[in-house]
C-alpha cells in the first residue's frame, strides 16, 4: 500500500511528527528540516497529537528559554502541522494496539494509530519505536 493522501491525482506523503522531530528542526538538524519544509511549503501533510505539543514546549523551553520557546510553540500552531485532538475513536485505537503490544508505550500507540488513520509515515529520532504487526513506515532522524 502506498502511503500519503491523494490530492488531485498525486500522491502526497502525510507524517506522524514526533516531538522531538520538531525540536531537532529548531536546533538546525538538516534530516528534520528537510521533513519539516516539506510540510511548510505543502508539499506534504504533517500531523501532531495535541498532548505531545507539551512534551515539545517543555524541552524547548530548557534549550532556548521561555519566550523563545513560546513563540515557536505558535509558529507551529499557526503552520501547516495540522494539530490532532485526542478522541474517542483515537483512543480505542491506540489502546487496541497498545492491548495487542504490551511493551508499546502509549505515545507510540497513539502515533501507530494516527498513521493508520491518516495513511502516513511516522518520523521520530527514537529508535526504539516499532510498529510491529502493522505496515506502518517508521523514519528515523538522526540527532
Amino acid at each position: 500500500m502506498e502511503k500519503g493522501v491523494w490530492i488531485m491525482g498525486m500522491n502526497v506523503e502525510a507524517y506522524i511528527i514526533d516531538p522531538t522531530v520538531l525540536l531537532l528542526y529548531f536546533i538546525g538538524n538538516e534530516d528534520a528540516r528537510r521533513i519539516i519544509e516539506s510540510i511548510i511549503e505543502e508539499h506534504a501533510y504533517g500531523y501532531i497529537l495535541e498532548p505531545m505539543l507539551a512534551e515539545l514546549f517543555q524541552r524547548m523551553v530548557e534549550h532556548f528559554g521561555y519566550t523563545v520557546a513560546s513563540s515557536r510553540l505558535e509558529a507551529i500552531k499557526n503552520s501547516n502541522i495540522r494539530l490532532i485532538n485526542v478522541d474517542f475513536e483515537l483512543i480505542r485505537d491506540a489502546g487496541r494496539i497498545k492491548a495487542s503490544n504490551p511493551n508499546t508505550p502509549m505515545a507510540y500507540a497513539y502515533m501507530i494509530a494516527l498513521a493508520k488513520k491518516f495513511n502516513a509515515v511516522i518520523v521520530t529520532a527514537d529508535t526504539r519505536m516499532r510498529a510491529s504487526n502493522s505496515n506502518i513506515k517508521i523514519v528515523y532522524i538522526n540527532p
